[in-house]
């Protein structure tokens, strides 16, 4: 089966989605006091989260559809280096029901189809779930923003281990690491004139690698003679986003986002070791959203590479719908 099949495939069954009564993002658009000012109608930038949970008695379905081709290789000099492109394209849904006033719990499965040089898999990729607790709220007159604290970790389903050489890494779909994290959203939003608003939102979190049991070829590299325990490296991630809308259906979104993962280690009998080096990346996702009304908006846009080191060069398109409930 081609890749461009599993892309039509993958885009008929995210349409799915489409046909459910979708609410524009975010929460805080139905809560902040707007006075005499006409409401924004936004849907949110492609990455960065929004700085609210989600209401008791209320939850929240979005659905991405990505398409990722990694391009090229980021070597140790930041450098570019040409490789065969290597095609991932995924379905994951973003579930986040409201718990307490101050509290909601989230979680987003995903699978996914990758290809590369004419071989490719497909399967479940590890389970991401946490909670996210409301630490201020704020309002359209008030200088502060929004601070949501996110508690969360994965849950290693995806293969990572045993991994077939004749697949090229196409069948590697987890990492085998639970990457407990701890992370704070802030966002705020500006009022200009007649419709015109600005949100922004500032998204930073730290995720630690935990020991993980490794036998045979995995994602961290080495070999078939692999039996021994990965510690895959501390990851830390920012991300400064900011949606604008034009019109009251139009708006324009982009996310800055940064990350750092620390170096993995290896211990146990091996020929090969699975190791890494430590790595960074700098990238951009530009984004346009309609809404047809408050309540019914879609955002896509390109998220792609700018600067890295020891880390693919990609570009990855994404198209996300909101269902609020």
């Amino acid at each position: 089966m081609s890749i461009l099949t599993k892309l039509a495939r993958a885009i008929c069954i995210a349409s799915l989605f489409s046909s459910l009564q979708l609410f524009a993002d975010e929460e805080e658009t139905q809560d902040i006091l707007f006075g005499k000012r006409p409401t924004p109608w936004f849907t949110g930038p492609l990455i960065a989260p929004s700085g609210y949970t989600v209401k008791p008695g209320h939850f929240k379905v979005q659905p991405y559809l990505d398409v990722f081709v990694d391009v090229g290789h980021y070597n140790s000099h930041w450098k570019s280096e040409s490789i065969p492109n290597f095609y991932n394209i995924s379905l994951r849904t973003s579930f986040k029901v409201g718990v307490l006033s101050w509290m909601d719990a989230q979680m987003a499965p995903k699978v996914s189809c990758k290809e590369t040089q004419g071989v490719d898999s497909y399967g479940i990729c590890d389970l991401p779930i946490g909670f996210n607790f409301q630490i201020v709220t704020s309002s359209v007159d008030a200088p502060w923003p929004a601070v949501k604290l996110i508690l969360g970790t994965s849950i290693p389903i995806g293969k990572y281990q045993k991994l077939n050489p004749r697949r090229k890494g196409t069948d590697g779909m987890g990492n085998g690491c639970w990457y407990p994290e701890a992370g704070l959203v802030l966002s705020k939003l500006f009022y200009f004139t007649g419709i015109h608003y600005l949100e922004t939102r500032f998204y930073s979190t730290y995720r630690v690698g935990t020991p993980t049991f490794v036998k045979g070829r995995s994602v961290y590299g080495g070999d078939k003679t692999n039996r021994g325990t990965a510690y895959p490296g501390n990851t830390f991630i920012a991300d400064f986003a900011f949606e604008y809308n034009l019109t009251q259906n139009w708006a324009i979104a982009c996310d800055f986002y940064y990350s750092h993962r620390n170096h993995n280690r290896f211990s146990g009998k091996t020929n090969t070791p699975a190791v890494k080096p430590s790595c960074e990346q700098f990238s951009l996702a530009p984004a346009v959203e309609y809404n047809w009304s408050k309540t019914l908006g879609v955002v896509g846009g390109i998220w792609f590479s700018v600067a890295g080191r020891n880390t693919p060069q990609f570009i990855n398109g994404i198209l996300s719908l909101n269902a609020y409930f």
